[in-house]
């Protein structure tokens, strides 16, 4: 089979369950129903899950090292879907009603955390009118780290980094990764921008930061020759019904 025609899909998520009636922002939200339906449906089509990491490693197999060789995955998935679930924020509802589906799927995610938030409310989100969300605290990132859940950095306060000098960007960008590394005891090797709000000024500051790649919100794929600090995803709403999935994924997964 020809390795330039391996694709990988990233998924984005925030948080799982209902969302109340007086949320500004409903599309934040995905129920465990839909979530577990949707896990299901990819597993069914033979999508292998991987944390982004994970996905580096194979994408760098079959892309950069240009060999298109993994032989024991390639046993496994002759068909070579590969999909990442991410989780923006760290809302506790990852873990509260998100973690379980994950484990009786037995597939694994990463989980894009705000490092000053840690066991705290979504600050950011209620100065713009949004519910108060409890975020993620440290034995409930211990427990999900066990469970294979991989953890990336999303800045300290979820800032615009684009709108604030850069000093203080790279303060965000740096100091996330390094207190979740010393709080968790492990590499932090991956970054997600805040609002999806980058520029390559901020992208530089990323890399600089010691990442080895960062996500954004754009609609795409990973494909041959992706720029690793400007990862493309499909996000994953409220409304999106089982019909609006399985046509997002049947759309991007033919993008060129």
């Amino acid at each position: 089979m020809n390795y330039f025609k391996k694709k990988f899909i990233i998924l984005l998520y925030h948080k799982i369950g209902n969302y109340p009636e007086n949320a500004k922002f409903p599309g934040l939200y995905v129920t465990e129903e839909n979530f577990d339906r949707q896990i299901k449906y990819l597993k069914n089509k033979g999508y292998t899950f991987l944390t982004l990491s994970r996905m580096k490693q194979i994408y760098d197999e079959y892309y950069r090292n240009n060999t298109g060789k993994d032989n024991n995955l390639n046993k496994k998935n002759k068909n070579d879907k590969f999909v990442s679930i991410t989780f923006d924020d760290g809302s506790r509802s990852i873990y509260l009603k998100g973690l379980k589906i994950i484990k009786d799927n037995n597939v694994n995610a990463t989980v894009f955390m705000v490092s000053d938030l840690i066991g705290d409310i979504n600050t950011w989100d209620i100065k713009n009118g949004e519910n108060k969300d409890e975020m993620l605290n440290i034995e409930e990132l211990q427990e999900m780290i066990k469970s294979g859940i991989e953890i990336g950095a999303h800045t300290k306060t979820h800032p615009h980094l684009t709108i604030i000098p850069e000093k203080i960007a790279y303060e965000e960008i740096s100091a996330s990764k390094k207190i979740l590394e010393e709080k968790l005891n492990i590499d932090i090797n991956f970054f997600a921008y805040p609002y999806g709000d980058y520029n390559e000024n901020v992208k530089n500051l990323v890399e600089k930061a010691g990442f080895q790649g960062a996500c954004i919100t754009k609609t795409g794929i990973v494909k041959n020759n992706a720029d690793f600090f400007e990862l493309r995803r499909v996000a994953i709403r409220h409304n999106t019904d089982f019909f609006k999935f399985k046509r997002k994924i049947f759309k991007v997964k033919y993008l060129k």
